[in-house]
């Protein structure tokens, strides 16, 4: 703050210096000077520098990026993540979050490309894998989406995303048939495939003690990573010796006359290895030659003439496509007929008009009756949730409760469709139902709602994975049957779910991904 009002001052002295000096010049010469002034003056005011805005601080300008995105303001956020990417190209928080929010925005091409990059260096990130296929798939290319979704599978089989995702592609394939865009031309480094002359000559020269035990262990490094030698699956044993037995040098001096075979060297190397007497030390991350970086750059170029082609196939066909996120679509449907699956009015009015559940006493024992007028659920939804109620009904009917006198309480659910006569109304809701609140439900009669997704994931609406459902569903029930919030966390009626698992949000395919980023938003709030 201190420099800005010296910068300030330092203006103003300006304007008085050059006042005084034309103040003897005409008018034209005094507007010229106080234009040029009012340039030299505002800028400052109107650009942050680089200190303010903490264009250097990369986990600032994520936090901020990140704020903008968990609002939904996408594009706003995509302008900061390109900020930090041109501070760090590879930074792969950031390309993630980018490559969401592109998608969000309806930009699958650039989407794609974004996650693409990170594959590069990370070929089995998750988050990335999953991104590339759903590109595809919001592009009709299902095929194509299938093999990023396999590749997924291959790395986190268990993982309930990944597993949505899939089943989606292989339903999808079979449902809607097409005409498949041919893949790009893969271009390939020409692997080496024997052992090169100037590995023979330092063997002979090491042999003869022209050159160091380093500078051998040099060739032996490019033989491995060239897969001359493959030591992938040796066990290696512990060798405190340093010294390298002599026959190691006459296999190496043998060799580079002729005397050995070349197989015959490289058995010897290998039995070095695996026993600890050499022990070759590689960099964590190996140092691209300029070969393979024209292959990659190759690639990364075919890749995005082979992605030009697919937007340009689906502008001039006929091609139907199912998203791979349906969360999207069924809010749309949702909100087209709000008042089906809405009962936020009778909700705010409360619960007298309802009949109360009919019951009767015997040994001490109350058995309830509960009719349920169940709403259906929102159309285009691919998660069916009639088990999430069997479930919930099961949970409540095997349980025994206690009534105030002491009576045990044993419930029993049956569905009708008379809104009338129904205890409780449940229904299913995509509607936003307040920061962190996943249900509502009248005590002891009335309504119930359950959500069937949220916006905590990445500010989009993305629908819950049926096992939240399933929990909200049984938490809410408790509520139209009576029951008040617990304070033990491991009772389903405790006011908060500990961990809410989306279906389809890429975000939530790493659980403490999501919790950072979406900590980012609340802990701003705070």
């Amino acid at each position: 703050m201190l420099n800005f009002h010296l910068q300030n001052y330092s203006y103003i002295l300006i304007w008085i210096v050059l006042k005084k000096i034309v103040s003897q010049s005409n008018s034209i010469h005094i507007v010229i000077i106080t234009i040029l002034f009012t340039i030299l003056f505002t800028a400052p005011l109107n650009q942050k520098t680089v200190a303010d805005d903490g264009v250097f601080d990369i986990p600032t300008l994520f936090d901020a990026a990140t704020e903008h995105f968990m609002l939904g303001q996408y594009s706003d956020a995509t302008i900061l993540y390109d900020r930090i990417l041109e501070i760090s190209p590879n930074h792969t928080k950031t390309l993630l979050m980018k490559g969401v929010a592109l998608s969000n925005q309806d930009q699958h091409k650039n989407s794609i490309l974004t996650f693409n990059k990170i594959l590069q260096n990370e070929p089995e990130n998750l988050m990335a894998l999953l991104g590339v296929g759903v590109g595809f798939g919001n592009f009709g290319e299902y095929k194509q989406a299938h093999k990023y979704f396999l590749m997924a599978n291959e790395v986190s089989p268990e993982n309930h995303i990944v597993e949505n995702y899939k089943e989606f592609a292989e339903n999808v394939i079979i449902k809607y048939p097409y005409n498949e865009v041919d893949g790009p031309k893969i271009f390939e480094v020409e692997k080496i495939q024997n052992v090169p002359v100037w590995v023979k000559n330092n063997a002979g020269w090491w042999a003869d003690d022209k050159i160091s035990d380093m500078e051998f262990i040099t060739s032996l490094q490019f033989l491995i990573q060239n897969n001359i030698i493959n030591i992938e699956h040796i066990q290696k044993i512990e060798n405190n010796s340093t010294a390298l037995p002599i026959w190691v040098k006459n296999n190496a001096g043998w060799w580079a006359t002729g005397e050995i075979t070349e197989q015959d060297f490289l058995s010897g190397i290998y039995y070095m290895i695996e026993n600890g007497i050499i022990v070759i030390e590689f960099s964590e991350k190996k140092e691209i030659t300029k070969e393979e970086q024209l292959v990659l750059d190759r690639n990364v170029w075919e890749f995005e003439r082979y992605l030009d082609k697919i937007v340009t196939t689906i502008t001039n066909d006929t091609r139907y496509i199912e998203f791979p996120n349906p969360s999207g679509d069924v809010i749309k449907k949702f909100m087209r007929d709000y008042n089906r699956w809405n009962f936020e009015q009778q909700l705010q009015i409360g619960n007298s008009s309802f009949p109360s559940p009919n019951y009767t006493e015997i040994d001490n024992t109350y058995f309830v009756d509960y009719k349920i007028y169940l709403n259906a659920q929102p159309s285009g939804l691919p998660l069916d949730h009639v088990s999430t109620l069997s479930n919930s009904f099961a949970y409540w009917e095997s349980r025994t409760l206690k009534a105030d006198n002491g009576y045990d309480i044993k419930i029993k659910f049956t569905t009708t469709k008379s809104k009338a006569e129904a205890n409780l109304w449940v229904t299913w809701v995509v509607r936003n139902l307040g920061e962190n609140i996943l249900g509502h439900a009248n005590l002891g009669k009335g309504v119930v709602e359950v959500a069937l997704g949220g916006y905590g994931c990445d500010g989009n609406f993305q629908l819950y994975h049926v096992d939240t459902v399933e929990k909200i569903m049984t938490h809410e029930l408790g509520h139209g049957i009576g029951l008040l919030h617990s304070t033990n966390k491991n009772n389903i009626m405790y006011p908060s779910l500990q961990s809410t698992q989306y279906a389809y949000c890429l975000l939530d395919v790493n659980k403490q991904f999501t919790k950072e980023i979406s900590g980012i938003v609340l802990k701003k709030q705070s």
